[in-house]
């Protein structure tokens, strides 16, 4: 029995906070008030509390922290010394009792008390690394940063360790801004830690997003290059070019990486992959032959081969584009069918030479799109999609995918109840991804507007993702403005508006242009005009028409030029039809200069500015 009333008694000691064991029942009482009223926002009555526990038990940690801490949040300073130095009677060595007293004096305004203090703390325990991490955290309370960072840096002499500190200090010094010296930290803790380099990435993340941040560490890693070879410090020399979207210097990097690690093209192959993503589709595409061109593993090939043909497509595609921002697809009627051969030809030999794999299923899907969009060959289109259903190294994705392709087929053949069919059956796939249910969503609202069913459309619209990185979430924020501001005040222009987009979807660009046309004459104060004859203008482009193209923006910039919320984007487009329909160089030069002098701040003015040194270079 004794020995079971011991291991009780010292179970019952572990329980019980340290600092109020010695505590009689009426200590403990006034203790669990002051407590409560601190809690409760009456700090004056807890102090007061506080301060006669303390008399009554000054060696308790408890009572002592409570008069403390309340005469800090009072902003007594001399009472917080007093305190403290009261406790120093009891614990003279204890370093965080000076580091505190410190505190208390620098928040008193009495600097010189304040360091005399924090520097008899660092002469207690001048070999122990606590020392130095409770006095860097009361600096960096006190924001004194670069006090923080001396204090590490002391540490190391002290303990006589110089890896000690680093990550703190490197934390520290980014704060400051010392961005060369954070890197540099962090370069000391890769050198003892290189398994480590995606920890390291993610610490100097946090400003090598900015320029002077990134030029920083690209200098402090070059610098440190000249020590040596290192694999790990071309690595992260390679991330933070890709981090500024410098590819072709990270190009060089990372041909440097595959030598050193004689990985035989596949680091190259990545890096194809990570700037195909950025869109970087000319590197990629130099990449992804200089990475076939080095002995590559053989199971890598298929991979290297579907990656070069998608950036000659990328390509070609950019080319044709006339990427102006907010009217997508925009590509003169006149195809030469010649123009993807390349790409066509490379995707054909893909699915030859590697049949039943999962790339020579992505090849035809690529090929199938080719067909789809860039010619608008929709039975070509049919059977090379119905190709990728039959072929069982098909993934999941890719026939969801394939899925969303056959209904836009039914919709651009105004079969819109076999569309509707394709596109619902996606949105009942249960592994269908976030964005593949968002195209689906948005299709299916497209098909409602055309049928005249807006309330069914906003519903879908509703149901998009909020994610504006998305394509589809802006499009269908574009959709629900265009209903919210018609749908009441303008049902039959809104219906109009509908049928041409309708017929737009089908490329009946002319017919839709007539549906336009009589929107604009039959209806021309309600808010949808300016949109109607924006749309105008994209079709009078697509089909060729530019002439009529250039007419539409300056009625917008003209006639409708009170009502038109875009007459930015309005002159942005008449500028591209001008450089790239109509190719007459000056006038684009001068619609390009006038959109920034009129709309400075517009979305549109970087883009201007790049169209207008890139045709003046022309004409040099």
């Amino acid at each position: 029995m004794r020995k079971i009333y011991a291991a009780f008694c010292l179970i019952l000691m572990l329980l019980v906070p340290a600092g109020t064991r010695s505590q009689t029942p009426d200590l403990q009482a006034k203790f669990r008030l002051a407590q409560g009223l601190e809690q409760a926002g009456e700090q004056e009555r807890a102090a007061e509390v506080y301060r006669d526990l303390f008399r009554r038990d000054p060696q308790s940690y408890a009572f002592f922290d409570g008069v403390h801490r309340t005469a800090m949040a009072l902003k007594r300073y001399e009472e917080a010394v007093a305190v403290i130095k009261a406790r120093m009677q009891y614990f003279p060595s204890d370093v965080p009792l000076h580091a505190m007293l410190g505190t208390a004096y620098y928040r008193s305004g009495d600097e010189q008390q304040a360091t005399a203090a924090w520097d008899k703390a660092l002469t207690l325990a001048p070999a122990a690394q606590q020392t130095y991490r409770t006095l860097a955290a009361t600096y960096v309370e006190n924001r004194l940063l670069d006090r923080a960072a001396e204090v590490y840096r002391k540490g190391r002499v002290g303990c006589k360790d110089p890896q000690l500190f680093t990550l703190e200090l490197a934390q520290l010094l980014a704060a400051t801004m010392d961005y060369t010296g954070a890197t540099r930290e962090y370069l000391q803790w890769l050198h003892a830690n290189p398994s480590q380099i995606g920890f390291v990435q993610t610490r100097m993340s946090a400003y090598s997003w900015k320029d002077d941040g990134r030029t920083a560490s690209v200098t402090a890693v070059r610098e440190a290059l000249r020590n040596g070879e290192n694999l790990r410090l071309y690595e992260l020399l390679g991330w933070l070019y890709l981090e500024g979207k410098d590819f072709t210097q990270a190009f060089d990097v990372y041909r440097h990486i595959d030598e050193l690690s004689s990985a035989r093209g596949v680091s190259i192959l990545d890096f194809a992959d990570r700037v195909f993503r950025e869109h970087a589709y000319d590197v990629a595409s130099q990449a992804y032959r200089e990475a076939l061109n080095r002995d590559l593993p053989p199971a890598r090939l298929p991979q290297a081969r579907y990656g070069a043909a998608c950036a000659t497509m990328e390509l070609q595609i950019a080319r044709d584009s006339l990427l102006v921002t907010g009217t997508p697809d925009l590509r003169p009627a006149s195809e030469s069918r010649t123009r993807f051969a390349g790409a066509l030809g490379s995707f054909d030999a893909i699915v030859t030479e590697f049949p039943n794999t999962e790339y020579a299923a992505r090849a035809l899907y690529q090929s199938g799109t080719i067909h789809l969009r860039q010619y608008f060959d929709l039975d070509q289109a049919l059977q090379t999609f119905q190709r990728i259903l039959a072929s069982p190294a098909a993934s999941m994705m890719l026939r969801t995918d394939v899925q969303l392709r056959l209904g836009e087929i039914q919709l651009y053949r105004a079969d819109t109840t076999a569309a509707s069919t394709a596109f619902r059956a996606v949105t009942a796939l249960p592994g269908a991804t976030p964005d593949q249910l968002d195209e689906a969503r948005l299709r299916l609202a497209g098909i409602a507007f055309y049928s005249g069913r807006i309330a069914d459309a906003m519903a879908l619209v509703d149901s998009i993702s909020s994610n504006t990185d998305h394509d589809f979430a802006n499009d269908a924020l574009d959709l629900r403005a265009l209903l919210e501001e018609n749908a009441q005040t303008a049902p039959a222009a809104l219906a109009l508006f509908g049928k041409a987009e309708f017929l737009a979807q089908q490329r009946k660009n002319t017919e839709a242009i007539a549906v336009l046309t009589d929107l604009v004459s039959r209806y021309p104060r309600t808010p949808i005009v300016d949109d109607a004859v924006l749309r105008t203008a994209t079709l009078s482009m697509r089909a060729g028409m530019f002439a009529e193209a250039v007419t539409a923006c300056d009625k917008l910039l003209t006639d409708l030029r009170e009502q038109c919320r875009v007459p930015d984007r309005a002159l942005f487009q008449k500028a591209a039809v001008q450089q790239f329909g109509l190719r007459v160089r000056e006038d684009a030069i001068a619609s390009y200069e006038r959109l920034l002098v009129e709309f400075p701040t517009s979305v549109f003015a970087g883009e201007a500015r790049k169209r207008i040194r890139q045709l003046r270079g022309d004409a040099l």
